[in-house]
């Protein structure tokens, strides 16, 4: 296309479009195109993803949450206060119905930030409780409200 001077060019196009090889040749090359593109655009391998909503959560200031229909999961971040080992986190809801209760990975001890993902869907409107309990025995509350938007 105008990148071979006049006289090759029509040298090329005489033997390219009588040539039953050429021919055969971009046959099979266009082939190969359209079937690379029907495979390019199929998914290879699923992969789980989710909205969620991080709430980052302040000892014993009670935050209001908004939870949005798209969020499948509510992700919890609790500052660990310095020096201070905690033994496990659990959840509580108003009525004092425990959620869970979970042992706090090393890793996240050291990090000085726990990390909780909870669904969505299972979490109580109003008030809500994670609670962070030392080695010691001492708690940490972390208090909030539940909406569901």
């Amino acid at each position: 296309m105008g990148q071979m001077p006049p006289d090759e060019a029509e040298l090329f196009e005489a033997h390219f479009f009588g040539c039953l090889e050429c021919a055969e040749e971009v046959r099979w090359i266009s082939l190969f195109e359209a079937n690379a593109k029907q495979v390019v655009g199929k998914k290879v391998r699923e992969t789980e993803a989710q909205f969620v909503t991080v709430v980052p959560l302040q000892q014993d200031v009670r935050i209001p949450i908004s939870v949005p229909s798209s969020a499948l999961s509510l992700v919890f971040s609790i500052p660990v206060p310095s020096g201070w080992g905690a033994r496990h986190v659990s959840l509580a809801t108003a009525a004092g119905t425990a959620r869970f209760t979970m042992a706090v990975p090393e890793e996240q001890l050291a990090a000085g930030l726990v990390t909780v993902m909870v669904s969505a869907r299972e979490m109580d409107p109003g008030f809500n409780l994670l609670t962070l309990v030392s080695t010691d025995g001492d708690h940490r509350d972390y208090p909030f409200d539940i909406t569901l938007s």
